[in-house]
């Protein structure tokens, strides 16, 4: 016998000598208690991860209700279109074919979302490297970091065509080529831009869209003050004579010369036998 203990002949309605013991009574359940314990006559207390159906059954329950899927009988949880269930299959996780790239999560069906730093491909629905203003002509490799390709240079973190010559009067829209602005073409070596005046310029040079500037020794055509043509400047004037090149006088018929190197024209004098004559000194007989 047992110490404090009296030997039961007969237990109570409800209850059932226990099994190899004369000493304790425990409670039936007439239908058995699976999934449960049988904590008082026909008293089912589920086991943990069990819950009682509408026949007082003790039936699997659904992880936290069976988010985005639908907990059948079996308890166990189906889930809905775009989402599968967890390796331990405790959740419906969603399903990104093809997973979400670098820098992104699955937060939904066929939806990812970037981490800082990071942005949506439309194209691929995939996260890739962001970087701000976009890299031009070069490959964004990190949060804000540009890869430059040949032909490109990093200017404000970003990647612009280089033109080693530069493109004065122009825009580099490629390596090496400009893109010249209104009033300018390129000239033979397709990288330099140089203005373009409408009608040629005599004696100067195109310097501006249809503006001639004169060379050095020009001045602008009085006769024609908004023309395109230089004429030649002889600063002390070409009186009797016309100014056909910088400081230099052309005499009109009948003027010459002054003198060797001199600008000055004056009359040609007519010769006559009187100016070759040579006087000859008289003797004076002593």
């Amino acid at each position: 016998s047992r110490p404090g203990y009296s030997k039961i002949d007969i237990c109570c309605s409800g209850w059932t000598r226990k099994q190899h013991t004369k000493f304790v009574c425990e409670p039936v359940c007439d239908n058995g208690c699976e999934n449960g314990n049988c904590t008082a006559p026909n008293v089912c207390t589920c086991k943990r991860g069990y819950i009682k159906d509408n026949l007082q059954n003790c039936i699997p329950t659904c992880p936290i209700g069976c988010l985005n899927g639908v907990c059948t009988v079996s308890g166990i949880c189906s889930c809905n279109a775009g989402f599968q269930l967890s390796p331990d299959g405790r959740f419906c996780t969603p399903i990104c074919t093809g997973g979400c790239g670098i820098g992104g999560d699955c937060i939904g069906a066929e939806t990812c979302r970037c981490r800082p730093g990071f942005s949506i491909n439309r194209n691929t629905n995939k996260c890739e490297y962001h970087c701000e203003g976009g890299c031009g002509g070069g490959t964004c490799i990190g949060p804000n970091k540009c890869s430059c390709k040949p032909g490109f240079k990093m200017t404000q973190n970003s990647c612009v065509a280089e033109c080693p010559r530069g493109c004065q009067h122009g825009v580099c829209t490629a390596p090496n080529v400009c893109t010249c602005e209104p009033g300018w073409t390129l000239d033979k070596t397709g990288t330099v831009c140089q203005a373009h005046c409408r009608d040629p310029c005599l004696n100067a040079d195109c310097t501006a869209p249809n503006t001639c500037t004169c060379k050095k020794g020009y001045v602008v055509d009085p006769r024609n003050p908004q023309g395109n043509r230089c004429v030649a400047h002889c600063p002390g004037g070409c009186e009797n004579g016309t100014c056909s090149a910088p400081n230099f006088c052309i005499c009109n018929p009948g003027f010459v010369k002054e003198a060797k190197g001199s600008n000055r024209c004056v009359r040609r004098l007519k010769r006559s036998p009187m100016m070759h004559m040579e006087l000859i000194p008289q003797q004076i007989e002593k």
